[in-house]
């Protein structure tokens, strides 16, 4: 006889588990057939909000089947069905063109041109598309118009290089990804085939990433079911599946470096300690040269490395790490050329960049870090913290009133001394020094706190206040920068398991709010929005960040506070 309670016996967690997974597999489908870019529209043509309600259905699934994967049997079964449906998911969106995205454009050039032999960090597409390959042209300028002239496709794909006036900004070992991406191209593959191999190489990583999460878990005592957190999320799936974002290269090795930490300092001994730290240091060396942001996490590995294994030990992997870390980045290092930049003008949403004069355009290499040195000095986008003190340190008095933040509450005679002082003490241009202070008082916050977390660390001396304590680390360095993309929070996303509040996993979620700019922008180029002062690309910034900020980190104050009064009211009652 069968009765409520055998059927829900039988109907488990695992069960749900897999009507959530076919539940997500449908959405992921949906939006496959409804994708989009800037370049391409997918099948469907929808709405671009429409495909972020079905991310945002998908991101709601995602959170109800963490509290399954959590409750069910935490065995190998559980393991096998969380990570099927994870390769699933991802395969999914493997072949969907990018949505609202253009940077893997750029990283499909730039792995033709390393395949070359030809140093990416020196010319410009914007050089290429103006270069004629005449007698005047530098060998290595020529050699790159040849490869422009080649085929069709790579001119297309040279032709929607975004921010074309500038060389590359993406490091050497995420260059080596994309010379063998392009290398395992067929010749004369189309650009959508280019581009699903660029893919298949990210998504490899990602899954690469997802095995060193269970590895972590393992390593730890902490429940399988929370691989889930990083296999199923709809972000990590979206921004390297769909996207092609490279961060997959840089959250792999950064990953790998983190578990080998934990190897060598909370499970291996003697000379085994000592192999498994050089790997720690050389895995962090590869994800700094993916992208920069692991450099954050030097202070914590050396603190928790001197106190567990010695000084001996610590120093000759700081100093391999160091020694590692110069050899890859070496292409990137300043050669003094300067180039004056011009205005850009953005192609429109299927237009390629026509070739331009050479007269405008000067065909000399320019100085390797050029890019890098422009993001880290002006770039900002999809930030809060950032935003509410640079809004309150720039000028605004010759500014029209419908571009003021509702939110510049600092009166002007408190704003320019400080802007002059900052000037004068660093010589940085007037127009200039509003973003440089920012970036300086945010930069010394985040120093303070992660020595604070790797001291912290250093002392309980346990893999759990590590890991908490890296997971901390980069997701307070994604808060205050002044470029909060959301491929960027996918840097934390590994170490979300050891987080110790739920808050965190809302971010997951509310990050993808960031998308509704490109359809603001659109629809309200030069119109008010909801009876504001504020455009489009303005509204979201004053407006709509506060929707996908504000109310998260009341909640994550509010929830601090509460651990913080439960552990006092517990330490009273021991006394």
């Amino acid at each position: 006889m069968v009765t409520i309670k055998n059927v829900s016996r039988r109907f488990g967690p695992s069960s749900w588990l897999i009507v959530l997974a076919v539940l997500s597999e449908t959405i992921y489908l949906l939006i496959a057939l409804a994708g989009q870019s800037l370049h391409v529209e997918g099948v469907g043509n929808w709405s671009l909000l429409t495909i972020l309600g079905l991310f945002t259905a998908a991101f709601v699934v995602y959170l109800v089947a963490l509290r399954f994967a959590l409750s069910a049997d935490q065995d190998r079964r559980l393991l096998w069905l969380v990570g099927m449906a994870a390769v699933v998911f991802r395969l999914t969106l493997l072949l969907t063109d990018p949505i609202a995205e253009l940077d893997i454009y750029r990283y499909m050039w730039d792995g033709e041109v390393c395949a070359q032999g030809v140093n990416p960090f020196r010319y410009s597409p914007e050089q290429v598309l103006a270069a004629t390959g005449d007698a005047r042209t530098p060998a290595d300028l020529a050699k790159l118009v040849r490869l422009r002239d080649r085929s069709p496709e790579l001119r297309t794909i040279l032709g929607r290089v975004h921010f074309a006036e500038l060389p590359t900004i993406y490091p050497p070992t995420s260059q080596a990804i994309f010379t063998l991406a392009s290398l395992t191209t067929p010749d004369g593959a189309s650009v959508l085939r280019r581009m699903v191999t660029f893919k298949a190489w990210f998504v490899l990583l990602d899954i690469m990433t997802l095995v060193l999460v269970v590895l972590l878990l393992h390593a730890t005592g902490q429940a399988v079911g929370w691989s889930l957190a990083y296999g199923w999320c709809p972000l990590a799936i979206k921004e390297f599946a769909n996207s092609g974002h490279l961060d997959a290269v840089a959250l792999f090795f950064t990953t790998l470096a983190v578990f080998l930490v934990v190897r060598s300092c909370f499970h291996a001994t003697g000379s085994r300690a000592k192999v498994w730290i050089l790997g720690a240091a050389i895995a962090l060396s590869l994800a700094i040269g993916a992208k920069l942001y692991p450099l954050v996490l030097v202070p914590l590995f050396l603190i928790v490395s001197l106190s567990r294994i010695g000084w001996r030990n610590t120093l000759v992997a700081g100093l391999a790490l160091l020694l590692t870390t110069g050899l890859v980045m070496w292409p990137m290092v300043p050669t003094g050329e300067v180039t004056e930049l011009r205005p850009f003008r953005f192609p429109s949403t299927s237009e390629e960049l026509p070739p331009l004069a050479p007269s405008y355009i000067g065909m000399e290499p320019r100085d390797p870090s050029e890019s890098l040195r422009l993001f880290l000095s002006e770039w900002e986008m999809n930030d809060f913290l950032f935003m509410l003190s640079m809004e309150n340190i720039r000028p605004t008095d010759k500014l029209p009133a419908t571009d003021v933040a509702w939110f510049t509450v600092v009166p002007e005679r408190w704003r320019k001394p400080v802007r002059q002082l900052t000037g004068q003490l660093t010589g940085v241009e007037p127009s200039r020094t509003p973003f440089f202070f920012t970036r300086a008082v945010t930069s010394g916050v985040f120093l303070i706190l992660a020595l604070g977390l790797a001291w912290r660390a250093g002392r309980q001396q346990t893999a759990q206040a590590f890991l908490e304590a890296a997971f901390l680390t980069v997701a307070w360095f994604w808060l205050i920068l002044p470029t909060g993309n959301p491929w960027y929070w996918t840097w934390a996303l590994p170490l979300l398991p050891f987080a110790r509040g739920k808050t965190w996993l809302a971010l997951s979620g509310l990050v993808f709010i960031y998308y509704a700019r490109f359809w603001l922008t659109f629809h309200y180029p030069d119109a008010p929005v909801l009876g504001t002062t504020y455009r489009g690309a303005l509204f979201f910034d004053y407006v709509v960040a506060w929707l996908e900020f504000g109310p998260w980190l009341a909640a994550l104050a509010i929830a601090a506070g509460l651990r913080w009064t439960r552990k006092t009211v517990a330490a009273r009652e021991l006394e």
